[in-house]
């Protein structure tokens, strides 16, 4: 359920992002070893400090020795590790080194990228929390505070390596005795030793912010949506459940649905601590979004499917005409029990005119997550194209009774930062004349398919400067397909928190990767509930 960015024809990761970003800020999908934070501090500082580099080129080497002796001493401590920046091109390094006795840290880990990982994905996170800046010479240092108290815990964990105290970070060649002796505590797997214990304390207090006497609203919901994903592990444990895949269990379930998915046993009740309840709202609100993102994507996918029958390209009247057909009516009937007209599916759903907010909360609870009308049920609703048709208008429906008179915060907030973007508070009004006992399925999927599918996706493409990459183009009054789409899923970053909170000993992962919680994320966890936003 990870997208790249390049592949969002209708611009809908924009708002998942602003989400995201908001949410879990120096938390990005790239960035999910905890021990990089510290490291590339370190890094920054150690060249400074030892090398005094005078140009960028002279930075650069040093920085890319250190880089390479971390991923190379991380795979000598553990071979199966792929977490590893660069770890597809360090790995076949390692086995020629085993042979000849020497290794040669002098190479790039990331070919495309003079930084390495820090250019490629750490960079911009450290920055954003504080961690590096940049001088008038373009070269990153490790910031004052923060980020070289980080630098100090981390040369501290490693000093008592053959690497550190034989100054072999000024070498291009090494022994492979001096990797295979300074491979443990240089790993990213070390964090659990103790002599990295204060370099672990002092990640735990910047992922929570605990090191700030003045949180602001970032550093608080990064740290309340860690606390909420340690939480949900615990009260899993609490139900007798351990989960596996992050998104499927700790995210759209419990957030979403406000329930424990417990695969063969009954979804358990999840009520977020008060305490968290701001941050939990937003998270609620990221997962409509991602419901909505399906609805509008499976159009996309319809149309593209329609447009392999006539290569010559077809009328938007044709398109919608294909999907309406006979299993268009008789997945909506399978599906909701009704579905002749958009106004029977509105009745379907005991909606008969635009739903108040009071409305909105009790659809909520009736169309939970066990429900066969539930978005968790229909997104993974697929076959012929009228049929995905029909999944994605049911979908846009119960969204709809849901979410169109809602008046909450956080639906409010978002909507100020999605500007012109597409989110539910700017397409669900689109159905109000849904009602409207005249309106026809056909007239009712093209009032969608023109403003929400086509003119959203050429006005993206045009913004992006990607018009050799479309998925679909209009030319004399007629659609013409580019290339296949499917629906996708958009990172919630849940996954990188997990990992991350592995790493400083809060969860852990047993044999079959179910995640759990340790006696330290309880601690954690406890603290978390017992602060107002401040520092404790």
């Amino acid at each position: 359920r990870v997208l790249f960015r390049s592949r969002d024809p209708l611009g809908l990761s924009r708002v998942s992002f602003m989400i995201t970003d908001y949410l879990l800020k120096g938390i990005i999908t790239t960035t999910y070893r905890a021990r990089y934070y510290s490291f590339y501090p370190w890094a920054l500082w150690h060249v400074e400090k030892s090398e005094a580099p005078k140009r960028f080129a002279e930075f650069a080497a040093g920085l890319r020795r250190r880089e390479a002796f971390l991923a190379l001493a991380t795979l000598q401590h553990n071979a199966d590790s792929a977490s590893v920046v660069g770890a597809d091109a360090v790995r076949p390094r390692l086995g020629k080194y085993s042979e000849s006795k020497e290794v040669d840290t002098n190479f790039a880990v990331l070919p495309s990228n003079a930084m390495g990982g820090y250019g490629q994905y750490y960079g911009g996170s450290l920055y954003g929390l504080g961690l590096t800046h940049r001088t008038e010479d373009g070269i990153d240092r490790a910031a004052s505070g923060r980020g070289e108290a980080l630098a100090r815990a981390f040369d501290y964990s490693v000093a008592q390596t053959q690497y550190w105290k034989q100054n072999q970070f000024h070498e291009k060649i090494i022994s492979l005795n001096v990797l295979k002796k300074s491979a443990e505590q240089f790993s990213l797997d070390s964090l659990d030793h103790e002599r990295a214990s204060e370099e672990r304390e002092l990640l735990r207090n910047l992922f929570f912010s605990w090191d700030r006497t003045e949180v602001g609203d970032t550093d608080l919901l990064r740290r309340h949506t860690l606390g909420l994903v340690l939480h949900t592990v615990a009260e899993y444990w609490k139900a007798g459940f351990k989960p596996t895949n992050v998104d499927y269990y700790l995210v759209y379930p419990p957030y979403y649905y406000g329930v424990l998915w417990r695969d063969d046993d009954p979804p358990a009740p999840y009520q977020p601590p008060a305490a968290l309840a701001s941050c939990y709202g937003f998270w609620q609100q990221f997962c409509a979004h991602e419901y909505l993102t399906q609805a509008l994507e499976k159009l996309l996918y319809c149309t593209i499917e329609v447009l392999n029958l006539q290569p010559s390209g077809m009328t938007l009247n044709d398109v919608c005409s294909n999907l309406i057909g006979q299993g268009f009516e008789a997945t909506l009937v399978e599906l909701f029990g009704a579905g002749a007209t958009p106004r029977d599916l509105m009745a379907a759903l005991k909606t008969d005119t635009v739903p108040s907010d009071e409305h909105c909360r009790a659809a909520r609870i009736d169309i939970g997550a066990t429900s066969n009308k539930s978005e968790r049920a229909l997104e993974e609703r697929d076959g012929k194209p009228e049929e995905v048709a029909a999944a994605a208008v049911g979908l846009l429906a119960v969204l709809y009774s849901k979410w169109r008179g809602a008046r909450n915060e956080f639906a409010r907030n978002i909507g100020t930062k999605a500007g012109s973007n597409l989110w539910t508070g700017s397409v669900l009004p689109a159905l109000d004349q849904w009602f409207r006992p005249d309106l026809d399925w056909k007239s009712a999927l093209a009032s969608l398919m023109e403003p929400f599918v086509l003119d959203q996706h050429d006005r993206v493409m045009y913004e992006k400067g990607r018009l050799e990459s479309c998925w679909l183009h209009r030319l004399d009054g007629k659609i013409h397909k580019d290339q296949d789409y499917q629906p996708v899923f958009r990172a919630s970053r849940h996954w990188n928190c997990v990992r991350i909170l592995r790493d400083i000993g809060l969860l852990e992962f047993g044999p079959d990767d179910e995640i759990s919680i340790t006696a330290d994320g309880r601690r954690q966890l406890s603290r978390i509930l017992k602060t107002d936003g401040t520092h404790k």
